[in-house]
């Protein structure tokens, strides 16, 4: 969303007036409008003035005085100069993505002009270069809102606005001294084959950086500087492949000596592919780099095959989780339908959410139960969840039920011990589907039904497949716009889709805890799910609550 100047906003009130008052009244309105944005130019070039003293701003003091500084060498023709300047505005309201400019408080920023630029009729687009008019390029004061729709009691002020992200006109880094490094840390899910081939191939065409590098599973790669050169001809067919071209792992972390190693390898450009122990471990990287000065950039592209990733519409690879996991819930419902007294469990991933579990069972459209983490529920008991089992046995003879891994912690009456933690320190829950299987048996025996039940734990194969056609296409705008961003020297973000749009969210924003992505009861997926199965609370003591 572009905001729009006050000249823009009185040329239609000066049409209207010199029809309405006639030549002299319109006159004077002209007038009005002319003082007005003369005085407008006037406190713009003096602010830009090298002389001129910085306004005092409680908001931000500490960066206003070094960026109009900055602004007085080169602002008049560099864009970035411009946005920059626009960010440290008292009256911008966009949230502020920090910039190697701002921290390495630099005094005059380089013309380096972005090489997708086209300057003129024809436009090759051969060479991946020289083919975008000026009308692609972000114009500074770009932003997307948090909260698009609005009710009778909502304020646009209250919501965020975050940085338009996209290509732009005037870059910080040049080309030619660009080291970019690529790591994916954590688990597998579809799609990240897809971000290293469309990074590598962004960064290659599209802005001539010929050395790019991988590390080799995640943060372990720089720790034993253990990189792969990639190229075009390395990863040109790798997006038709599951898993991670790279390799990954969950592995210890130690800002200090991956500082040391990228320093040290001369890497400026860092593009980490990850969830939220990432992000947390990345704005902990950006703080080590800001302290020791450093040009180098950190940009995340989240990841979570749960969805649970907060702000953002939803992460890369979900999409193709849901489309995997109908398999298996289609043949727990042939099994279940093959004879009679038979239940089906399907477990899928979902630690702290159930977003898979819920859209997976929306999309099959025959689940009876779904289970998901954010709501608790009784085994036992006259309410409990056996014994809807067992009278939905009784009378239709079938039962499909979904539930996501961290259900296990939802327990009321009953507990699941955990198995540990991994190497990144996330505690491995029990297993809720063997426990509910072995659960469901031996109630139905001791009711003197002879109920089959069969469990089905199709989690890595939902999760190692390659990506499906809509998130090849969503990987691939993240990859792009994270480059975009990082070569205008933006840093200390994650890029993600808001409202369908690619933007800028800053790290600290992120992890502040303040937007957890949790599935609520008001939420409409799950009150269409509710009204699909039927199932209750599973609560005994629904009415104390």
């Amino acid at each position: 969303m572009e905001s729009k100047n006050l000249t823009q906003t009185i040329n239609p009130l000066y049409l209207l007036a010199s029809l309405a008052l006639g030549t002299i009244g319109a006159a004077a309105f002209n007038a009005l409008r002319k003082g007005i944005t003369e005085t407008t130019h006037h406190v713009f070039e003096e602010s830009m003035s090298a002389n001129a003293s910085a306004p005092s701003s409680p908001k931000k003091p500490t960066k206003k005085h070094a960026i109009n500084k900055l602004m007085a060498k080169n602002a008049n023709e560099n864009e970035l100069v411009k946005e920059l300047k626009n960010l440290e505005e008292i009256t911008c309201e966009i949230e502020r993505v920090s910039n190697l400019a701002y921290d390495l408080k630099l005094q005059v920023l380089p013309l380096n002009v972005n090489p997708m630029l086209g300057n003129s009729n024809y436009r090759s687009v051969f060479g991946g270069e020289g083919f975008l008019p000026e009308t692609a390029f972000v114009n500074h004061d770009c932003y997307i809102l948090q909260h698009p729709n609005f009710g009778p009691n909502d304020l646009l002020s209250r919501t965020k606005r975050w940085l338009r992200s996209g290509p732009r006109k005037h870059l910080l880094f040049s080309p030619d001294e660009v080291k970019a490094g690529i790591v994916v840390v954590g688990g597998l899910l579809p799609g990240l084959n897809v971000i290293i081939r469309e990074l590598t191939m962004c960064l290659f065409y599209n802005y001539k950086v010929q050395t790019i590098f991988g590390a080799k599973n995640g943060y372990n790669g720089i720790y034993n500087n253990d990189w792969i050169k990639l190229d075009p001809k390395i990863v040109k067919t790798i997006h038709h492949l599951g898993g991670c071209f790279l390799g990954t792992a969950r592995s210890k972390f130690d800002g200090e000596m991956i500082v040391d190693e990228l320093a040290k390898n001369g890497i400026n450009q860092v593009y980490l592919i990850g969830g939220l122990g990432c992000m947390k471990s990345a704005e902990q990287l950006y703080e080590i780099i800001k302290s020791r000065n450093l040009k180098i950039s950190i940009v995340v592209i989240p990841k979570s095959i749960e969805n649970e990733i907060p702000i953002i519409d939803k992460s890369f690879g979900f999409e193709t989780a849901i489309e995997e996991a109908q398999n298996p819930l289609k043949a727990a419902y042939q099994e279940t339908h093959s004879k009679k007294y038979s239940v089906g469990i399907v477990r899928l991933w979902g630690s702290h959410t159930g977003f898979l579990a819920l859209n997976a069972s929306l999309a099959f459209r025959s689940v009876n139960i779904c289970l998901v983490p954010e709501f608790e529920f009784d085994v036992y008991g006259e309410k409990g969840l056996l014994q809807y089992v067992y009278s939905r046995l009784q009378h239709k003879g079938t039962c499909v039920i979904v539930v996501a891994e961290g259900s296990a912690a939802s327990l009321r009456d009953c507990k699941i011990n955990d198995k540990g933690r991994d190497a990144s320190g996330n505690v491995k829950q029990g297993d809720i589907g063997l426990f509910l299987k072995n659960a469901i048996l031996e109630f139905t025996r001791e009711k003197g039904l002879n109920a089959e039940v069969k469990y089905i734990d199709p989690q890595y194969m939902v999760r190692a497949g390659k990506a499906n056609s809509l998130d090849s296409k969503l990987c691939s705008q993240l990859a792009q716009n994270a480059i975009h961003a990082s070569m205008a020297g933006f840093t200390g973000f994650a890029v993600g889709h808001v409202s369908n749009k690619t933007c800028m969210i800053p790290l600290n924003e992120m992890n502040s805890g303040n937007y957890a992505n949790r599935i609520t009861p008001s939420n409409i997926a799950w009150q269409r799910l509710l009204a699909g199965t039927g199932q209750p609370s599973f609560l005994n003591n629904e009415q104390d609550i």
